[in-house]
């Protein structure tokens, strides 16, 4: 097999993939399909194959810095094949992004496609991508700041209105961040994030509503102006 040069272009197949994650309607997802149309791949990701990093030609690839949080996801589903996209989060102008099954990308054009799905083009009021699945909605901003929770995906993300993104975020860090809250100590529950999911009609609004608070205060996932918030919603019992 001939060994791939970098750095390199991005095939349009590549790109037509990356962007199935990437909607241009929404100013956040739309300021990544700008970067990835001018980004070359500088080359091979830790895990090699489809995981691949993409910056401005002549910059230089850090297999150390660990992967960034995942920025968006999508799922493109063919008559034998299916390909799923990890698009992450700009680290350094460079993005890490993943595409499973990279071997077959560059025959899409002679597959059938039977659909196609992401989370990114979620709104609240909608129920989940793919399936239909019912969506726990906590709104911190009515409308504008939203936490969304799926248990038939076991998902989490933030809908924020200024930007459109759905920001995914990790169930563990997230579920930790609660059961501090809730000064839960019993390890098969404190330590067993799946009960988010499996026992999520037990958590109020504010259970949930102050641990994403929290998480992304230790985290900074997105901006957030915590003046918006009651105080006591920001402090743990750290």
């Amino acid at each position: 097999m001939n060994k791939e040069h970098f750095p390199r272009e991005l095939t349009e197949q590549e790109k037509e993939l990356l962007f199935s994650a990437l909607p241009e309607n929404k100013i956040g997802y739309k300021i990544y399909r700008d970067k990835i149309e001018e980004f070359v791949v500088l080359g091979y990701g830790r895990f090699g194959g489809g995981n691949l990093i993409l910056g401005p030609l002549d910059t230089i690839i850090d297999l150390d810095v660990a992967s960034s949080p995942i920025f968006a996801i999508s799922k493109i589903v063919f008559e034998d094949h299916e390909i799923y996209v990890t698009i992450h989060q700009e680290n350094e102008n460079q993005i890490e992004i993943d595409i499973q099954n990279f071997e077959i990308t560059t025959k899409i054009h002679q597959m059938t496609e039977q659909y196609r799905w992401t989370y990114s083009n979620w709104e609240p009021g909608q129920k989940a991508p793919f399936d239909n699945s019912e969506v726990r909605e906590v709104h911190l901003i009515l409308k504008s700041l939203v936490l969304a929770i799926v248990p038939e995906h076991r998902k989490i993300w933030i809908y924020n209105s200024k930007d459109g993104v759905n920001y995914l975020i990790p169930v563990t860090n997230f579920y930790n961040e609660m059961m501090l809250l809730m000064d839960v100590k019993e390890p098969e529950t404190a330590l067993n994030p799946n009960l988010l999911f499996t026992n999520l009609s037990e958590f109020t609004d504010e259970n949930l509503g102050q641990a994403f608070l929290l998480y992304n205060k230790n985290w900074n996932r997105i901006d957030l102006d915590y003046s918006l918030f009651d105080p006591k919603m920001i402090h743990s019992k750290k």
